[in-house]
């Protein structure tokens, strides 16, 4: 046999498209690599069969490839990742080279890693599982000690950029531009004009400049996919067999993940939004932003990142969650960094992906994988430390953070809500925020405050630790104002 099976790996994937704090760059990055693999298959002169999501094998997979003259065939593509069948070597590596110009030319800084193994019969038959085995392999090898190459300055009078050290190739006013940054603008300024009203592009429209300008970095990823993987192709070592799995769990994957609750999450904020713009005009409000709207800026496989107004998120979460829960067998864990419109988009999308990381450790530890966790976390300020650090110093003590969803999360959404609508106990947002800094200098001092709540209080109502408890009273404090406070209070 001379059919080689292939694997293309974008390297860094997170580290492109956030290595810059101008959020239309960031969002061309996206749209770049989204797009790195498909585009130049439409333009490949060879001849490869691409619709692999509707193409399941029937009988021998290699008689079928030769029967149509195939030059390559898709195996699966999603999350930066494309897995490919070529009928040879050399064909392989035309692709590479072909592959290698594009890539150049669209983003000229997307790093990528080829690797292929030579199919070959294991123990006198073909086999799936031994061949992927062997190709990931060569892959790990190749991505631990592959040589990465990155345009750098060279030459003492070349100005660069201060974050990727890039030289800089054009002016605009007080901006400049690396042919990275320019690269990732051109992907930006053509991406088609979505006609869906919650599909916002500009973060300063999600806001209001000057009243609150608090936006939210969602960032969710699933749980134990590589085992779900290894289960789904167990014992599959036939290739079609093989193929048929790999295929039916990358499909199913992004349904789960991505198509299904970002349809559901359209549908709710599109109903959200109209209801928003029918009362603007009923009262006859003019400069106040819809919050219903949302930027999706990476979604493939079992991952998205998305940015919404922060009063959106309770919203965005519960939808998804409610969704993903039809899967039966997918779970994932989700991390929130609220933060002003003007900070450095790059430093809280770490603060968000450390917070999604915080619910898997979390998952871990209480062996509770096939449960969702959530967790958030408010920048205040500049982002001078890593979320552990955070937490160590100042909350590790008072915070309930993160939360199980079906649970955990649920109480706390619910006691904020009933605090909000002053549901059978009486507690102004002023008593959250002096309850919150009770919790800060002791126990003493927070029972001191409960007390005082507990005097103003109806004959039939208490307010004592079971009904506030301190942890959870402290993570509402952080949000009250975005996610439970009424309107006027």
């Amino acid at each position: 046999m001379n059919e080689v099976l292939a694997l293309y790996d974008c390297r860094s994937k997170q580290e492109y498209i956030y290595r810059t704090n101008r959020v239309q760059e960031i969002t061309g990055g996206s749209e770049l690599l989204r797009n790195i693999f498909s585009d130049f298959i439409e333009e490949c002169s060879l001849n490869i069969r691409s619709d692999w999501k509707n193409k399941k094998v029937e009988g021998d997979f290699f008689t079928d490839f030769s029967n149509q003259n195939l030059d390559a065939e898709i195996v699966y593509e999603g999350g930066g990742n494309l897995c490919m069948i070529f009928k040879d070597e050399d064909t392989f590596k035309e692709f590479n080279r072909g592959l290698s110009l594009s890539v150049l030319q669209k983003s000229h800084t997307i790093s990528i890693i080829a690797s292929c193994v030579k199919i070959e019969e294991h123990n006198g038959e073909l086999n799936f599982v031994e061949d992927r085995k062997k190709l990931y392999e060569e892959n790990t090898l190749k991505k631990n000690l592959g040589v990465y190459q990155s345009p750098c300055n060279v030459l003492p009078f070349t100005q660069t950029d201060r974050l990727t050290y890039q030289p800089i190739v054009k002016k605009d006013g007080k901006k400049q531009y690396t042919t990275e940054a320019l690269k990732k603008q051109e992907a930006y300024e053509s991406m088609k004009k979505n006609g869906d009203n919650i599909i916002e592009k500009e973060f300063d429209n999600m806001v209001d400049k000057g009243t609150e300008s608090l936006l939210a970095i969602i960032y969710i990823d699933g749980n134990n996919m590589g085992d779900k993987l290894k289960n789904k192709t167990e014992g599959k070592t036939g290739y079609a067999d093989g193929i048929n799995a790999l295929r039916e769990f990358s499909v199913k994957t992004n349904n789960d993940f991505v198509v299904n609750p970002i349809n559901a999450i359209k549908t709710v904020l599109s109903s959200k939004y109209n209801e928003f713009e029918e009362k603007k005009k009923k009262d006859k409000i003019i400069k106040k932003v819809n919050p219903y709207s949302l930027r999706i800026i990476i979604s493939g496989g079992d991952e998205i990142t998305l940015v919404c107004n922060a009063r959106a998120v309770p919203l965005i979460l519960e939808t998804y969650f409610d969704t993903l829960a039809n899967s039966k067998d997918n779970t994932a864990c989700a991390g929130v960094a609220i933060f002003h419109s003007h900070a450095p988009f790059a430093d809280v999308y770490e603060i968000a992906e450390q917070c999604c990381e915080s619910g898997k450790k979390k998952a871990h530890v209480e062996q509770s994988e096939n449960k969702n966790f959530i967790d958030f976390h408010y920048c205040h300020a500049g982002i001078t430390n890593s979320l552990d650090a955070i937490r160590e110093r100042q909350e590790a003590e008072h915070t309930c953070r993160p939360y199980e969803y079906s649970s955990s999360w649920k109480n706390f959404i619910e006691l904020g809500r009933k605090i909000a609508e002053e549901d059978n106990i009486k507690v102004k947002r002023a008593d959250i925020k002096n309850l919150s800094e009770s919790i800060s200098k002791g126990e003493p001092y927070y029972i001191t405050e409960l007390k005082r709540i507990d005097s103003r209080q109806a004959e039939n109502a208490c307010a004592d630790k079971t009904i506030l408890p301190p942890d959870m009273i402290y993570d509402i404090s952080i949000v009250y104002d975005l996610w439970f406070r009424k309107e006027g209070e």
